[in-house]
């Protein structure tokens, strides 16, 4: 029997979206902003992105640490819209500490693509989140590399429409 998307172990199951046609305008200016910072390069570094120059967009902002070997993601920054809309901060887990089985298949499956391309996908669907249900969310995940080889951390641009 394959699981559906009300199945609860799939609660975390979005449609991507390579052209990046956003909805949101937070989303959207977050990736002016990251294209501003190319300078050249396929990606930006960690330290071209600085808060004070996007001080509106930080509530819709994550930063996710990619860990190599064991390869591991963990949240190191966690904006106050997607705090508030979870229930929840998770600022400093890994996501295997906050989810288990296909949930936290299909995230990982999510942040394994961005560092495979290289480049910014665009998400959105209607999940559950913290047993809540959300009209609609968007995302965005933009590679940081230190080296321009390699995915070191990725910026999310993350907002739940109509809560």
């Amino acid at each position: 029997m394959t699981q559906g998307r009300d199945d609860p172990d799939r609660r975390f199951l979005p449609s991507i979206d390579a052209d990046l046609s956003f909805v949101s305008k937070n989303i959207g200016q977050l990736h002016e902003y990251w294209r501003t910072k190319l300078d050249g390069r396929q990606m930006p570094a960690r330290a071209d992105i600085d808060p004070i120059d996007i001080p509106k967009l930080l509530p819709y902002v994550a930063l996710i640490e990619v860990g190599w070997n064991p390869r591991r993601f963990r949240w190191r920054l966690i904006g106050t819209h997607i705090t508030t809309a979870l229930g929840y901060d998770s600022t400093g887990f890994h996501f295997d500490e906050r989810y288990s089985g296909q949930v936290l298949a299909d995230l990982m499956a999510v942040y394994e693509r961005v560092i495979e391309r290289k480049a910014p996908i665009r998400h959105f669907g209607k999940p559950t989140f913290a047993d809540q249900i959300y009209s609609e969310y968007e995302s965005a995940h933009f590679p940081l590399s230190e080296s321009g080889e390699r995915v070191d951390i990725i910026l999310v641009g993350l907002e739940f429409l109509r809560l």
